[in-house]
């Protein structure tokens, strides 16, 4: 049987540059909420690196039947040896402004879809290879964010629960990976966002192309985290240096300003 990466959110900017990394080496398994984005990928992928194979499989990530079908997919054409959980939602705003909906596939998305994908992953694997697992949290995780408090909150559950995760497994050939990138200008409303942030946002930002990159490196170095540029390790360490009711303070009054710039 044979092995396979499996890249969630693999259509999305981060998405495709692990795609484009990880398939110069390895087969890919794809998967998104767009069954023409991925068909269209695995196509162009298939013709640039023609020497592995690539398969795709339409998966909401917040629906528990999607990931069921996607995990019998996976069983009937090979054994994933390399996983990238890069699937995620994000929200922005005051809290009491998100209807039901979104809160829940925020939370279904980057907290109950994440773990559950991991753990039938690990249980279907090969126990005579190695499983490496990369996660994109954010570095977000390490602070309360007021106006963009459920995204930071499910974001630091997951850094949490990977750190975890890895060392219960580190005897069992399981090794994963955590990385907490900032701003990723992929999407139109993250340039913005990154934009009215300023010099901040301009500093602490990096390329879909780089975070992968480093992701990638940390993983086959079997790192627990990886925080793509200095000026955001700096920023990350400031986090154990002061109270999080003054962390919450500082941080929301720069969201709440960078929102207001946006007309958010």
């Amino acid at each position: 049987m044979e092995n396979y990466t499996l890249i969630t959110g693999a259509t999305g900017g981060l998405g495709r540059a692990f795609v484009d990394l990880l398939g110069q080496t390895s087969n890919l398994i794809l998967t998104g909420t767009s069954e023409a984005k991925l068909k269209a990928l695995a196509s162009e992928v298939s013709e640039k690196y023609n020497s592995i194979k690539v398969l795709y499989k339409a998966c909401d990530m917040s629906i528990e039947e999607d990931r069921k079908n996607l995990i019998d997919f996976i069983k009937q054409n090979g054994n994933v040896n390399y996983l990238v959980n890069n699937a995620g939602y994000i929200a922005e705003g005051d809290f009491l402004k998100h209807d039901d909906e979104e809160i829940l596939k925020i939370i279904r998305v980057n907290c109950e879809g994440t773990i559950d994908i991991t753990q039938k992953i690990i249980k279907a694997r090969n126990v005579n290879e190695a499983l490496n697992i990369i996660t994109v949290a954010s570095l977000a995780a390490y602070y309360p964010m007021p106006h963009m408090a459920i995204y930071a909150s499910t974001k630091a559950m997951l850094k949490n629960f990977m750190i975890a995760l890895a060392i219960e497994l580190k005897d069992q050939n399981v090794f994963i990976t955590t990385v907490c990138p900032s701003g990723i200008p992929t999407t139109e409303a993250m340039k913005d966002a990154i934009k009215a942030q300023g010099k901040a946002g301009k500093m602490t930002m990096c390329s879909p192309e780089k975070v992968a990159m480093l992701a990638v490196k940390g993983a086959n170095k079997h790192k627990l985290v990886v925080v793509p540029k200095a000026v955001n390790k700096f920023v990350k360490g400031i986090s154990k240096l002061i109270s999080e009711k003054s962390l919450a303070n500082i941080v929301g009054k720069i969201w709440k300003k960078s929102q207001s710039k946006r007309n958010f």
